[in-house]
Formats: C-alpha cells, structure tokens, sequence
C-alpha cells in the first residue's frame, strides 16, 4: 500500500466489530484521504497570512506596536494552526463503513462516536469525484445553525474509488 492510501487501523476496526450486529456484514470500509482533504483549508491560511500583515501594517505607527504585532501574529496564525489541527485529528480517527443494513460513520477518537444511516435516513447519493479516483460521497443533509435553518450535506469524504463505493451503497442500502 502506498503512502497516499489511508489505513484503516487495527482499532478502528476493532471499533467497528464492536458497533455490528451479529448477523450484519460489513461490505466496505475506508477512511479519509487526510493530507488531500486538509488541503482544502489553504485559503484560510493565505487569508489569515493577509490579514496578520495588515494588521501589523496598521498598528505601526502605535505606541505599543510590538504588543499589537505580537498579538496579530499569534491571532492570525493561532487560529488557522488551531482549525487545521482540529480538522485534521478530527480526519485521522474516523472510519467509513456499508454493511447489509446501513452506512456508517465512526469516530475512533475521543469520545468515540457512531453515526448509523439506516436506508430511511439515506436521503440521496451524490458523488463529488477528486484527482486520483478520490473523492467525497453525500448521502443525507445535515441541519444546523439558528431554528436549523443551515443545511450541509453530509457523507463519506475524500474517500478511494468513489464511484465503487457508491455504486455498492446504491445495490446494498437505496431501495428504489
């Protein structure tokens, strides 16, 4: 296996044999192209990166101009440095799974965390396909914000073979 391809780890599966059913069969698993999907957060740090400078431009004719400067830098970077890790573990710990009765999404980190989507809860199939065969799997919407009124499809990310993936949750899961 390559260095680009993520692995699912031995406790992740041992995560996901605790969360089957007896009689249910896990038909796929995979995991996160990690590094692929956290280049998604550059424009974060080129806007951050920005703003540090500008920042530090307009505080300098102030009296405390090292402090201001200070504190832009650790604002301006902080933030995207904290995002980008979070994202990042956040990524690391999680595993994608279809079985014969529904798709799931596990969060081997702390606390662990499982997602079920039953076939009712499947509200679509949308493939989003990357460079290299990757790319991301939606399959319901998630709802959020004020009187939940934001909504963001939710689904597999980044994930190998996508089309494979989503033709096996279509045969296995869609009732059509």
């Amino acid at each position: 296996m390559s260095a680009e391809q993520p692995l699912v780890t031995p406790e992740m599966k041992e995560y996901l044999n605790t969360q089957i059913e007896t009689d249910e069969q896990v038909h796929w698993a995979g995991t996160t192209n990690v590094s692929g999907r956290m280049r998604r957060l550059l424009p974060l740090a080129v806007a951050s990166i920005f703003l540090m400078f500008l920042c530090s431009i307009v505080s300098w004719n102030n009296p405390s101009r090292g402090m201001l400067v200070l504190l832009s830098l650790l604002v301006w970077t902080g933030i995207p440095a904290f995002v980008a890790w979070r994202q990042s573990n956040h990524l690391r710990h999680t595993l994608y799974a279809i079985t014969n009765r529904r798709a799931l999404i596990l969060s081997v980190g702390d606390p662990k965390r499982t997602e079920s989507y039953p076939p009712e809860r499947i509200e679509f199939l949308q493939t989003v396909p990357k460079a290299g065969g990757r790319g991301d799997l939606y399959f319901t919407t998630k709802r959020g914000g004020r009187h939940g009124a934001e909504r963001w499809r939710h689904g597999f990310l980044a994930i190998a073979d996508v089309d494979q993936v989503a033709r096996l949750m279509r045969e296995a899961l869609v009732r059509e």
